[in-house]
């Protein structure tokens, strides 16, 4: 559970204890970055796609009227005999689990999240990682069975390595009263099956084409690792979203004032501006890239602003200011928050950014 929640949550925010009868979940798809919206529906099936999975099917349908080979979320027999061929016939299914910082009921009686944190976690049986047999996929509708999603983790808490509580479908789950919080409710939305075996330099990754090669390149690197690395153990793996608490309690206070910026932002001296999967800065693809200034946790792109949550035991205050300051530089303004300042006076925080946002 997370803990020192501020008052001004506690007093305004809706946590949802019970959950509204005959109200179909939904996410807010459009608060998500573009390029993730756009990874989130291509992990369904079995993955990842390879070339030579592409070459060993050969050539089956047509799009404007030239050949092409079409892969489909129900693999075709020819893909089952090729993860055959290949010696790939033991497969962990990893269910795809969103956290929402706030759920809002809809007149459609749809309750709608809005995500703060995904991640992956590989289904379990005793408490290890539950693989699924070729043969035994062969018998699924995989189409349907990777979309359907709607089960539920409780007590899942994105911050902590791993997740306490029970799995249950949400029909069960929504008619039990929750005794936690509903932002540490991990929601199911989608599954897809990892194969044991394919060569990483083959992965086909889609490539967003307003960025550089250079930037594509960096992204299809860390999302063949972040998406297709053999899980170890049951831990969940984080994609994206808020990295601490303080950030979650921020986003849940701009929420209330309808104020919605994008979440973990990479800045460039070139004055690009990309989003930053979970701790992609930090990881070593980006070493030596000269031009990268920082990730901020919070941007608002009308406004040019930056927000960040400095919480004392991770941030450097000289090496802070040079940071604003290369921001202010490429024509970004920053407002810092310390984790005392948001635990203690959230309202104050929110005043401050509602005033330079809106």
């Amino acid at each position: 559970m997370i803990a020192n929640r501020p008052k001004y949550l506690e007093e305004n925010l809706k946590y949802y204890k019970e959950f509204p009868i005959g109200f179909n979940l939904d996410a807010d798809y459009h608060k998500l970055p573009p390029l993730l919206n756009l990874d989130f529906h291509t992990l369904n099936g079995i993955l990842p796609l390879t070339k030579s999975r592409f070459d060993f099917i050969g050539k089956n349908g047509n799009v404007e009227d030239q050949e092409s080979t079409v892969i489909f979320t129900n693999p075709l027999p020819e893909e089952y005999e090729y993860y055959e061929s290949i010696g790939a016939t033991e497969f962990q299914a990893i269910q795809i689990v969103m956290n929402f910082h706030t759920l809002k009921e809809e007149r459609d009686k749809a309750l709608r999240g809005i995500p703060y944190s995904i991640s992956l976690v590989p289904m379990e049986k005793n408490k290890k990682i539950d693989t699924w047999n070729i043969n035994l996929l062969k018998q699924f509708d995989l189409e349907k069975l990777c979309q359907e999603g709607g089960y539920v983790y409780s007590d899942f808490n994105p911050f902590q390595g791993w997740y306490d509580g029970y799995v249950s479908h949400y029909n069960v789950f929504s008619s039990i009263p929750n005794k936690g919080y509903s932002d540490c409710i991990g929601f199911v939305w989608g599954m897809y099956f990892l194969s044991p075996v394919f060569d990483k330099k083959e992965v086909q990754i889609i490539e967003n084409p307003t960025f550089s090669k250079q930037i594509n390149a960096k992204y299809r690197r860390f999302k063949t690792d972040l998406y297709f690395k053999q899980f170890q153990d049951t831990r969940p793996r984080r994609i994206w979203g808020c990295d601490s608490p303080i950030e979650l309690f921020v986003l849940q206070g701009l929420s209330l004032r309808e104020l919605y910026p994008e979440i973990q932002m990479c800045f460039y001296k070139n004055r690009e501006i990309f989003p930053n999967y979970y701790q992609m800065q930090e990881n070593e693809i980006w070493v030596g890239q000269e031009q990268l200034i920082t990730s901020a946790d919070f941007y608002f792109p009308e406004k040019k602003l930056a927000i960040f949550c400095d919480g004392k035991e991770f941030h450097d205050e000289m090496k802070d200011k040079e940071i604003s300051k290369k921001l202010n530089d490429i024509g970004v303004d920053v407002l810092r928050f310390s984790g005392k300042q948001i635990n203690e006076d959230l309202t104050s925080v929110l005043d401050e950014i509602e005033k330079r946002a809106k």
